[in-house]
Parts: C-alpha cells; structure tokens; sequence
C-alpha cells in the first residue's frame, strides 16, 4: 500500500521557524485561512524559538484537534548544557511547563511506533508533525550525485551535537522489500523528501527530540 497526502509545501524564512512553518502546511492542508494563523502568531511569544508544547496549543488556537506524544513532560534538566538548548531553554521554560499544564489533556506519554504513524495516517488522512535530528535524517532523493552522496555521509561524523528541526509526515511507499517515508521539509526549496523507516526511526528517536509528535485529527 501507498499512501502520500496531497500537502502543499512551505520554506522556513529563517533558522528557528521551521515548526511554525509545518503548521502553515497544516493550516493550508485543512483549507483554513493562513493569514487568520498569521496574526495569531504575530501575537505569540515565543522568543524566537518553539517547542512541540508551542505548536500545539498553536493548532488548538487554530481549531485543529492534535495530540503531543512524548516522553518527556516540561523542559529536561538533562539538555542545560547541551548546545543545541543551553541559549534558550532559562527563557523558556517558565513558558514551556506552563503550556504542558495548561493542555496536560492533550498529552500523552510514551513513544509511538511506526506503525502507530502508519495507523493514523491511513485512518485520518492528516499529516503528522515530528521533531527530528537533522543531523540523522537523510532524504534518498536529495543524494544526486557521488558527492552528496559522500557529504551525506560525512556531515553526522562532523557534526554530531543535536540540531533540532521539525518536519512533516506526509505518507510512505512500500515495494516488496522496503517501505520508504515520505516528509516534507521546511528546511529545503523542494522540501518533498524520502527516506527508509530505519533512518526516519533513528533520525526521531535521537537524543534531544524527546520523541516529539504532534497526530492531527479532524476539523473541531
């Protein structure tokens, strides 16, 4: 079985907004209006940075019905010193533990197998918002040539901090021996990508994503 949602896709502007920007693919997916979504984010505060808890009670705002998976409730203490969140998470976290309060109904707890994604996707037909490591996630499509090919392999070795980016789940495609994921990426000009489930599995699962995933449902 294939299955790929018809999602229309939009680039990030700058370095932390590709979260907001999956939302703006959500929003338009759902046919609302964006510059309705425009305006409540103009009045968001959010210091430049958005975490998963963000996002969602930015789709509540919106009138999306969404559930946040993770595994871990509220700002870890764990990532103090991690680069990736050392800048922004003082800042943050009296904002971020207030929002895992307030919507303490629409998370859950625990990590999501694949085929949980896979269930959602066929029943609902919604994409699905998913905290990644970039420096895991590697597009089959977008290794063109010997030496993106070689540069896609050398990158995580360089670069192994975290550096945490969110994308959207749009589908997969399965063959007779493998299953591929298809995602849109704020982060790409043309940001429809693939790649096998092991690498989408490791790439969400990586220290620092927290499994983060947002499951959108219907219209409220």
């Amino acid at each position: 079985m294939n299955l790929v949602l018809p999602v229309t896709h939009f680039k990030q502007n700058s370095n932390w907004d590709c979260g907001v920007v999956c939302l703006q693919m959500i929003i338009d997916y759902y046919h609302y209006d964006r510059s309705k979504f425009k305006t409540l984010l103009d009045n968001y505060e959010c210091n430049h940075s958005t975490w998963t808890i963000d996002l969602l009670h930015l789709l509540h705002q919106s009138n999306i019905s969404a559930i946040l998976h993770t595994i871990t409730i509220g700002c870890s203490q764990s990532y103090d010193n991690i680069p990736y969140y050392e800048k922004l998470i003082d800042k943050d976290r009296r904002r971020v533990d207030q929002l895992f309060k307030d919507e303490a109904a629409n998370v859950k707890l625990g990590c999501l197998p694949w085929s949980a994604l896979k269930e959602h996707l066929v029943k609902y037909r919604t994409p699905c918002l998913v905290l990644i490591d970039a420096n895991q996630l590697q597009c089959c499509t977008c290794q063109s040539t010997t030496w993106t090919r070689f540069v896609d392999k050398l990158l995580p070795m360089i670069s192994s901090s975290y550096q945490g980016h969110y994308v959207l789940l749009i589908g997969f495609i399965e063959d007779e021996t493998n299953e591929f994921i298809r995602y849109a990426d704020p982060g790409k000009t043309d940001g429809f990508c693939t790649t096998t489930r092991e690498n989408f599995d490791q790439a969400r699962r990586a220290f620092g994503t927290d499994e983060d995933l947002i499951l959108c449902y219907e219209k409220q």
